[in-house]
């Protein structure tokens, strides 16, 4: 098990000048000017410290739909209408009467998770046929590329069944490359300060191709409670 397994595009913590870690076969550092390049990476996650990021996750919807993108919401309810409210604000629609035909579809993550559990675990043969038919390009929209916000490996996780949310972030992982499909996920940090689940966050990390930490996660030195080598 190793964060170290793969070269990230980007791994941001929040600072003002704008910090980014890069891990490129070993971990060091370097600050590099600029904004963090979001359109190279394809497989985002967001560790957030208090309120859930809506802002970002509307950005990232809002830029796919300005691109002709088909964009997918799948988020527990508080966090959809976070992420709404924040697309209205930006006069992005998010009517899917009004919107142009497959550009917006907007999911619940419990009603999603709940037909593909078995005795409450993930059954990766339905949630592969259903991440398939969620990142393929539409047949009607000439080939064009799928944004997925979602939450449901958080949501798994926040339910106590760790495994399955990293078994479902490596699913999403892979179909998101196959399909050339972009993924934004996002966790509450303070989830992974339970005893024991900092390796869940390497792991869950370790599927990403770029990660964002709030400054405060560095600032209280949690990381460093445990050794940041491969284990």
């Amino acid at each position: 098990l190793s964060l170290w397994a793969r070269s990230y595009s980007c791994v941001r913590c929040r600072t003002d000048s704008q910090v980014l870690w890069r891990y490129t076969g070993s971990m060091h550092i370097q600050s590099i000017p600029g904004n963090w390049p979001r359109s190279g990476c394809q497989h985002a996650v967001h560790y957030y410290a208090d309120a859930f990021p809506a802002d970002a996750a509307s950005e990232f919807i809002a830029a796919g739909l300005r691109a002709n993108h088909a964009c997918v919401v799948m988020l527990v309810e508080p966090h959809r209408r976070a992420v709404e409210l924040a697309l209205r604000a930006r006069g992005v629609c998010t009517d899917p009467a009004a919107c142009t035909p497959g550009s917006y579809l907007a999911l619940d993550t419990a009603a999603a998770l709940s037909g593909l559990l078995v005795d409450g675990r993930l059954d990766m043969a339905r949630a592969a046929d259903a991440l398939n038919a969620l990142l393929s390009p539409p047949v009607d929209g000439g080939g064009r590329p799928v944004r997925l916000l979602g939450d449901p490996a958080s949501a798994l996780f926040a339910a106590g069944n760790a495994a399955d949310a990293i078994a479902l972030e490596a699913l999403v992982d892979r179909l998101a490359a196959s399909h050339g499909a972009a993924v934004f996920c996002a966790y509450p940090v303070q989830a992974f300060c339970r005893e024991g689940h900092t390796r869940s966050l390497y792991r869950i990390s370790a599927e990403h191709s770029s990660l964002e930490f709030p400054e405060r996660l560095w600032v209280q030195g949690f990381l460093a409670a445990e050794p940041l080598v491969p284990a």
